[in-house]
């Protein structure tokens, strides 16, 4: 049988409810933190090389409705993460006038959060914890996302987002961003 006579489009005029998910699946911060978890294992990462020019991955976020990308280099090293925050605040302008180059020189590379400066979770801790101990962390950090990592096999085994948890829990969530270094106090004072 073809696809088109298996379907009958008049077959949809009896069709009055719409199927959602039980109330027994809403989640809650009591619920695990595997439920809000992109796990890298059961999806691909979204991936930036770090060479791309702000302009297109602003472009690149926008169409793909991802507010975060992994950075890679040319061998597809991790290099660090970067985010729509990131490419819509003014450290955009701070780097302009640090690196005196204009915007459409700036590269994913010269905004990003480099991977020493990020925050991570080893996954077998991250598996007995809840959604509220992950917003809890992701406060007490000042971060919109927690790198989820493998410690035994040295890989980043996926990532949680404070965004995609507020979609998931259907509450609004604020992360206030910290300066936690002295070099990040003196960095946003002094730009």
């Amino acid at each position: 049988m073809s696809i088109s006579q298996a379907v009958d489009p008049l077959f949809t005029t009896t069709i009055r409810t719409i199927e959602q998910p039980s109330a027994a699946s809403e989640l809650t911060p009591e619920s695990p933190a595997t439920e809000v978890f992109n796990d890298f294992t059961r999806q691909n990462p979204m991936l930036l090389e770090q060479h791309t020019s702000i302009d297109e991955a602003r472009e690149i976020m926008r169409r793909t409705h991802t507010r975060m990308f992994l950075v890679i280099d040319s061998q597809e090293s991790f290099c660090g993460v970067i985010t729509l925050d990131d490419l819509l605040s003014e450290k955009v302008m701070k780097k302009m006038a640090l690196s005196r180059l204009r915007r459409e020189e700036l590269t994913v590379a010269y905004v990003m959060t480099p991977r020493n400066r990020l925050r991570a979770i080893d996954f077998r801790t991250f598996q007995l914890a809840s959604i509220g101990d992950i917003l809890s962390r992701m406060q007490d950090y000042g971060e919109q996302q927690l790198i989820v990592v493998d410690t035994q096999r040295a890989s980043i085994r996926g990532v949680v987002s404070a965004h995609g948890i507020a979609r998931r829990i259907h509450t609004p969530l604020v992360i206030n961003e910290r300066a936690v270094r002295f070099s990040d106090i003196y960095t946003t004072m002094a730009v």
